[in-house]
């Protein structure tokens, strides 16, 4: 279909080709008909409108027939992925990560990918602007350079694989790395593991009412970002500026903060048991 398409663009340009040399002709040549008799100006000037009526007639069923084909498709794609939506095998993940490939090529971009299921996907460099994932499911997933500007990650789910030798159950990480995450949302979740946000931009998004563990923010901007009513468990932060961050009723627990701005701020919100690594590394930086 993409190739239809494309086709299609290219029967407008040539129409349009054609137009502009037969409008160049009229007026070059049947304008300037002071040799002419006046019968046969009216039959050259006749047959050229008729020519470029047929011109643009062609042209305008040929741009309808690419808008109706466009929504054709975005509705056919859009049919399919529902289909897929709940199926959690990596097959799905590729299938629905081929439409979402395919929407963006057709400029969709307010896709609902809520309850698909994602694992090893290479999202790199896409752009997933406003795109909702709640309550789907990741497994070993990297977002590298992606623009994921006001994209809904409220409640994903994490495949949880139980590790034989150490008789626990643990997830795969989710790596955000460089990404535009501004007025993301994190939120509803409770609980969120081993997530890696590497130098993302993050500002207003909303990580609140959720638990983070194991999780490491480095080095992020959080300018305006929400922390409210969230828990973060053995998480690292390095690099992080601290102001400008709505941190109420934050809590925090054995958490390490690695050359850190604004540390201040936050220790009326968080555990006692972090006082002393924040102390720790309030000394390292005196020596």
């Amino acid at each position: 279909m993409d190739n239809n398409l494309s086709i299609e663009s290219k029967k407008v340009y040539f129409f349009g080709f054609i137009l502009f040399i037969i409008i160049l002709i009229q007026f070059t040549f049947v304008r300037n008909y002071s040799n002419y008799s006046d019968v046969p100006q009216g039959i050259m000037i006749e047959a050229f409108g008729f020519i470029a009526d047929i011109i643009l007639f062609g042209i305008a069923i040929t741009i309808y027939e690419i808008v109706w084909k466009k929504k054709e498709t975005i509705t056919r794609y859009m049919e399919e992925l529902e289909d897929y939506r709940g199926w959690n095998e990596k097959e799905a993940s590729y299938r629905v990560f081929g439409l979402i490939k395919r929407l963006h090529k057709l400029n969709k971009t307010d896709i609902d990918l809520s309850n698909c299921y994602f694992e090893e996907v290479p999202f790199s460099k896409n752009s997933f602007n406003g795109f909702d994932f709640k309550k789907s499911l990741f497994y070993g997933l990297t977002f590298k350079k992606c623009n994921l500007q006001l994209s809904v990650f409220d409640s994903i789910q994490q495949k949880h694989i139980y590790d034989v030798y150490d008789y626990m159950t643990v997830v795969e990480k989710i790596i955000f790395n460089n990404c535009n995450l501004r007025d993301s949302k994190f939120m509803n979740n409770q609980k969120f593991m081993d997530l890696e946000f590497l130098e993302c931009d993050m500002k207003n998004a909303n990580l609140s009412n959720s638990s983070f563990l194991y999780c490491i923010f480095k080095p992020i901007d959080f300018k305006n970002i929400n922390f409210e009513k969230s828990k973060f468990i053995s998480c690292i932060f390095e690099n992080i500026d601290f102001s400008n961050v709505k941190l109420v009723d934050m809590e925090c627990n054995t958490c390490k903060f690695i050359h850190c701005k604004n540390i201040d701020l936050i220790k009326n919100n968080i555990n006692p048991e972090i006082i002393k690594d924040i102390n720790e590394i309030q000394k390292e930086k005196e020596i």
